[in-house]
């Protein structure tokens, strides 16, 4: 076989049959598996999708469930305008990793993300489907991350959640390419626009900025009580009186910290 032919044929990880990968291409099926692949410079992997479960209905809704939960202003649910709500396939770089406890799988972003909570997500690996392309209307971000800058990453933190200490190239049983379906929203509130991502699989909301609660009032109140406990403390030597008056400050402090929750 002539050495120009030769170069252009890649293997598939799952069969080991030899394929012919045209020149520019980055997307290829087995020819003997029917596969899908997906060609980067380190070699060619398996190609996966996680299937599209929510609606542009649905993924607002959990939107609006994380922006009346505990981490944001309060009424943020209520205050914030949805502006739009917009389908991405986003690239991600899997690994399964052999570990004494059993399998773990880990992701890393495959192109730039203004969120690093992707870094993070959780991708069951049971629902992954051989990949098909984003339907219409959906943006299809390209992977510009290569494998091994992905590898590296993984290296550095450890292998994952599991903290085991770096990752051998033994450990790693299957290096893929999976394609998340995302829900990107962008919404304003007091003046200010913000972006979040709802993972279209699992209704799960990353956001990197958005309208926190203010510390500072729960600072104050926990400020306040301690020194007052500490001056009573020093000040009262008796025990059961002691009780008493720590009783009788707790009870409105509560009341503080319980109107500070509602109002912040």
């Amino acid at each position: 076989m002539p050495a120009e032919a030769a170069a252009n044929l890649i293997t598939c990880p799952q069969c080991g049959g030899q394929s012919e990968l045209p020149s520019g291409r980055r997307l290829v099926r087995c020819e003997f598996c029917d596969g899908t692949l997906f060609v980067d410079r380190a070699g060619a992997v398996n190609h996966y999708r996680l299937p599209a479960l929510l609606s542009a209905g649905e993924a607002r809704a959990a939107l609006k469930r994380w922006m009346a939960g505990n981490d944001t202003v309060k009424d943020l649910d209520r205050k914030a305008t949805v502006e739009s709500v917009e389908p991405v396939a986003f690239p991600m770089w899997m690994f399964r990793l052999r570990r004494r406890g059993g399998e773990e799988v880990v992701v890393e972003p495959a192109a730039p993300t203004p969120i690093p909570q992707l870094a993070d997500l959780q991708v069951p690996a049971g629902r992954l489907e051989p990949f098909t392309p984003a339907g219409e209307g959906v943006e299809a971000m390209t992977a510009t991350v290569p494998l091994e800058t992905a590898r590296g990453w993984l290296a550095q933190r450890g292998g994952g959640k599991g903290g085991e200490g770096s990752v051998s190239e033994s450990a790693v049983t299957e290096s893929a390419m999976v394609e998340v379906p995302l829900w990107r929203c962008s919404y304003s509130f007091g003046g200010r626009q913000y972006q979040a991502l709802v993972e279209g699989s699992t209704g799960t909301v990353l956001a990197a900025v958005y309208p926190e609660k203010a510390e500072a009032p729960y600072v104050l109140v926990t400020v306040a009580g301690v020194l007052l406990f500490t001056l009573e403390g020093l000040l009262i030597s008796n025990p059961a009186a002691k009780l008493v008056v720590f009783a009788i400050t707790a009870l409105p402090l509560a009341l503080v910290a319980y109107w500070v929750a509602r109002r912040v």
